[in-house]
């Protein structure tokens, strides 16, 4: 079903189904394959390949919307998804305030991530042997109690069409990899990850990516320091200035921005997963939500980022949106829905988790855009508090304001230079105070890609964020 023609042909079935009896319908064919290969040091290998082909359509009656998905063995699966959609909107019409889409113009075309080595055709043994020398590395110190590796890859065809004519054929294929060590001893337990904390670092693009991130030289440096943490002074508590670095930061950024600016949490139409958002729908293009040094962008078109696409899954073209212009909010992450019903520019974010969910709005590739320095600069700018990276936890509430933060690793910065290594540093802010306590950028913008989660039933959505390391002054560290 990877062909774009055969795919083709079954859209239109499911279309036909319902022509004529909607306002609106769309329908998402998409066939996914995943392959997940993982170690820990003394365990046979966890390998594990997943394939899924379904179909999920909407219909729109009388401003009610319909869904229904199905697996795909034939056309006649998608009939039958298509009349079960619009029988659905039918029974519920008049269930709740009707939706009115904008006009719709159409927009066709394909998308291709650019890979230059397949991940699922490299041999297990090559993966099982980068593996095994990343566990070796990483397990060395005698302190290291247990290590984990893995590399993971997706492949997605996903297939668009809608009553408006758009007709779209998007081909993904995203690589990750990642290695833990946990070091016991001296009565405490430390961990240490890279190249991204949970889950690992994944983007757009093949075998290429986990060669790029030279696993086992990493294994070892995670292995070392998680061991040197057992013994590092314990991270004080007060307020400080802090420069926290690009990964910590991506963290950030998706918490205390992505989520906040995401408008179905504006607007109260989501409430899971910590909540909706402090800030309103009157508040874009006023209010004040950080420091002149923040730009935040939402921009899929960047290729290579977990969150890089085409177009959404309702068929909107990706563009480049300014988020937060120099601390001023200026838009929003929306989609074709929530930006009808309050006016709102549609930046289309609307994201699903495959063929057997309804997209709803999630961030795209989100970042800060980047300043001028080098972080070393940044901290001889800084002077004396403390840089730190990588998280080890989080949490935020219900409203994305009061957060709090613990890293993995921070330093002692003395005199601009970074010192002796501190363990269990933690900082916590409310989202405005701490963006808008942004002193400066540097330009050393990395990017991650992350997992998350969203939605009664629960979805996934993989997406990205890039970071600079950034100045902060004033920070609230510690447990007071």
């Amino acid at each position: 079903m990877a062909e774009d023609a055969a795919a083709r042909a079954v859209v239109e079935v499911a279309l036909d189904a319902v022509d004529g009896r909607a306002e609106y319908a769309d329908v998402r064919l998409v066939e996914a394959e995943e392959l997940r290969a993982y170690r820990q040091a003394g365990a046979d290998p966890d390998v594990r390949v997943e394939h899924t082909l379904g179909i999920g359509v909407r219909v729109l009656v009388d401003g009610v919307w319909g869904f229904a998905a199905r697996p795909l063995a034939d056309s006649a699966d998608a009939a039958t998804a298509a009349r079960r959609a619009h029988a659905l909107a039918v029974a519920a019409r008049g269930a709740s305030e009707p939706v009115r889409l904008p006009e719709l113009d159409a927009h066709s075309g394909s998308y291709r991530t650019v890979v230059e080595l397949d991940p699922f055709a490299t041999a297990e043994s090559v993966r099982q042997a980068l593996l095994g020398a990343a566990l070796d590395a990483a397990s060395a110190p005698r302190e290291v109690v247990s290590a984990q590796a893995g590399v993971n890859a997706k492949r997605q065809h996903r297939h668009f069409g809608n009553s408006a004519g758009s007709r779209q054929h998007q081909h993904f294929l995203e690589s990750g990899v990642l290695v833990v060590a946990t070091a016991a001893g001296h009565g405490d337990v430390q961990r240490r990850s890279y190249p991204n904390s949970f889950h690992g670092d994944t983007g757009a693009a093949g075998w290429e990516f986990v060669l790029g991130r030279d696993l086992v030289a990493n294994a070892a440096r995670v292995g070392e320091e998680a061991v040197a943490l057992l013994t590092a002074p314990v991270a004080p508590s007060g307020t400080a200035d802090v420069v926290v670095g690009s990964q910590q930061m991506s963290l950030q950024i998706h918490e205390s921005a992505g989520h906040a600016l995401e408008l179905d949490r504006m607007i109260g139409d989501e409430a899971n997963f910590a909540g909706t958002s402090f800030i309103g729908v009157d508040d874009i293009g006023s209010l004040r939500y950080g420091s002149p040094a923040v730009t935040i962008t939402s921009d899929p078109t960047v290729p290579g980022t977990r969150g890089s696409f085409a177009f959404d899954d309702e068929g909107t073209p990706a563009r480049r949106h300014t988020l937060v212009d120099r601390g001023i909010v200026r838009n929003t992450l929306s989609t074709l829905d929530s930006a009808a019903r309050t006016g709102a520019t549609l930046t289309g974010a609307a994201r699903s988790d495959g063929w057997a969910w309804t997209p709803v709005c999630f961030a795209t590739h989100v970042y800060l855009e980047p300043g001028e320095g080098t972080l070393d600069e940044l901290c001889d700018r800084l002077g004396e508090g403390f840089y730190a990276e990588d998280n080890r936890s989080w949490s935020i509430d219900e409203r994305r304001l009061d957060f709090q933060f613990g890293t993995e690793v921070a330093y002692e910065v003395r005199g601009g230079k970074r010192g002796r290594l501190l363990k269990n540093f933690s900082y916590g802010g409310i989202t405005p105070r701490f963006w808008g306590s942004v002193e400066a950028v540097a330009d050393d913008l990395r990017i991650f890609g992350y997992p998350c989660g969203k939605g009664e039933p629960k979805q996934w959505s993989f997406l990205s964020h890039g970071a600079p390391s950034t100045l902060v002054r004033g920070v609230r560290i510690g447990v007071a």
